[in-house]
């Protein structure tokens, strides 16, 4: 069935009004009347009056409408928002997980600079976590590896360094790090100590 819209029933409505006026017209209803200037103005005038402030009513309708959808709009954005930083959390957490559990199998395994790496890479992913809870248990576990890596030990080509830096620098732009600052910096200076060259 086709759907009527409001701008189809006033078309319709004027078109019946428009015929009907001019069908009274040509019967001659109620005597032909002699039009004034005046009359023929007034006339005008108010039927201009008329479809002003059918156009003003429309458009303030139109706009209540519209400021309707945009409110919710604004709500399905701040619901949007909310579900991305859950999604981003609830992937730091799982992030943070995986590499302490790969570092805790690294220092099983005595492959202390292994271990090490992954500890950083979760401490990385437990630095953009609210709250981060994980922080000191990780700490722990990178001095105690770091003092189990041999001196000159660790070499300077390769992706080991260049992930290590890496994720340094995203645990140092943290807006937690003033917290840690003291003992991480005191862990990574001792990492730096045992670099080869």
């Amino acid at each position: 069935m086709k759907k009527w819209s409001l701008a189809h029933i006033c078309a319709y409505i004027s078109l019946a009004i428009s015929i009907t006026l001019l069908v009274l017209w040509c019967c001659n209803v109620g005597g032909f009347t002699v039009v004034s200037l005046d009359s023929f103005v007034g006339v005008i005038v108010a039927l201009l009056a008329i479809v002003v402030t059918l156009a003003v009513g429309w458009q303030i309708y139109n706009s209540i409408e519209i400021k309707d959808k945009i409110e919710k709009l604004s709500i399905l954005e701040d619901k949007l928002s909310k579900q991305e930083e859950t999604f981003k959390q609830q992937n730091c957490k799982s992030q943070e997980s995986i590499y302490f559990i790969l570092g805790c199998d690294s220092a099983r395994d005595e492959d202390y600079k292994s271990a090490f790496r992954f500890y950083m890479f979760s401490l990385e992913y437990a630095m953009q976590l609210k709250p981060s809870s994980n922080v000191g248990v990780l700490l722990n576990a990178l001095e105690k590896m770091v003092n189990k890596i041999e001196k000159e030990s660790i070499e300077t080509t390769g992706n080991y360094l260049y992930a290590i830096n890496k994720s340094n620098n995203a645990i140092k732009s943290s807006s937690n790090y003033f917290f840690i600052k003291e003992q991480y910096e005191r862990i990574y200076n001792t990492f730096n100590s045992k670099i080869n060259g």
